[in-house]
């Protein structure tokens, strides 16, 4: 009996571990990734940021090129590839390299600057070449040598080996082209008065053969042609005045002498037909006193009959340009404040 519960004993031991190393373990949980989302954005918004730079960066070195590109433009229009050849060769030697610049923006600054420094001398040398060609340096001496110096100066800056140039060379150049030109100005103004004065004795010549009635549109357009060089020359720009000056004053000329051409083809005509008439009347007389008409013949009018109706002519005058004589100006104080200068 005991070993029956022994037995029996043993047997509940076994099924109680049995059962305890059968039940399930407890299922494993994977971690949680850790929340990453503001980092995200964080990093989002930086390169936003830096593509936006980066874009503004472009563009405002794109605006720079494109300055630079007009300055060297300015400098070929004015001749500087024909005046100093050496100095854009080197110019353009940089404007080539600017996109590997490690300071582009300042690069490019320098650049616009050295163009118009080329620009303007060369501007000085096409304007001193303009009053060396028609001798009109005494018209204002002092600043034409003035000028010579400024020049000099620049060319011996030009002629160094160096495109890095002092500050004041850039005002020689300025200064050089600003003197030539008050040269050029007060030239053009007293050649502007002169033009004017000739166009005013070739219109008079056009108003003695009535070139306002007989070419009315032609003698219209070169009276105009002077109120535009009037308007010109108030607005200081004679150069322009003088053209318009020479063109009235050939135009002018050319009514003058075409009107004049055609009205002594036209009293030419005029006096063979008094020849005409006069002969025909002779004639009319002798037969006259051979066979007389003694009756009123169909086609042939009354001696006193009207055959054309009155004509009320325009009056010549009126159509003669009102122009004034004088040319209001400020020529003879201009010289005089250029040379106190």
């Amino acid at each position: 009996m005991k070993k029956v519960c022994i037995i029996l004993l043993s047997l509940f031991t076994i099924l109680f571990f049995i059962s305890c190393g059968s039940t399930p373990a407890a299922e494993e949980q994977e971690p949680e990734a850790p929340e990453t989302s503001e980092v995200v954005e964080d990093v989002v918004e930086d390169t936003s940021d830096s593509e936006i730079d980066a874009e503004a960066e472009a563009e405002r070195l794109a605006a720079l090129i494109e300055q630079v590109n007009d300055a060297r433009q300015a400098a070929i229009d004015a001749y500087a590839d024909e005046n100093c050849p050496d100095q854009m060769e080197k110019l353009d030697a940089l404007l080539d390299g600017l996109k590997d610049s490690s300071d582009p923006e300042a690069d490019a600054k320098a650049l616009i600057d050295k163009y118009n420094l080329l620009a303007n001398y060369s501007n000085a040398v096409e304007a001193k070449y303009e009053i060396d060609e028609n001798d009109w340096q005494s018209y204002a001496q002092s600043n034409y040598d003035r000028g010579v110096d400024y020049l000099d100066k620049v060319e011996e800056a030009l002629d160094s080996d160096s495109v890095d140039f002092d500050k004041s060379v850039y005002s020689d150049a300025e200064n050089a082209l600003k003197e030539f030109n008050a040269v050029l100005n007060i030239a053009y103004k007293k050649i502007a008065k002169e033009e004017r004065e000739a166009a005013l004795e070739a219109k008079k010549k056009a108003d003695s053969v009535k070139a306002g009635v007989a070419r009315k549109a032609e003698y219209k357009e070169a009276a105009e042609l002077i109120q535009s060089g009037d308007s010109l020359y108030s607005m200081q720009n004679a150069k322009k005045a003088v053209e318009k000056y020479t063109d009235a004053k050939e135009q002018f000329t050319y009514l003058y002498e075409d009107v004049s051409e055609k009205r002594a083809a036209a009293q030419a005509a005029i006096e063979e037909a008094k020849r005409r008439v006069a002969e025909s009347e002779k004639f009319a007389e002798e037969a006259d006193m051979k066979a007389p008409i003694t009756e009123q013949v169909e086609g042939i009018e009354d001696e006193d009959a009207v055959l054309l109706e009155a004509d009320d002519y325009e009056d010549p005058e009126d159509a003669e340009a009102d122009i004034a004589e004088e040319l209001e100006d400020e020529y003879e104080e201009d010289i005089d404040d250029v040379e106190a200068e």
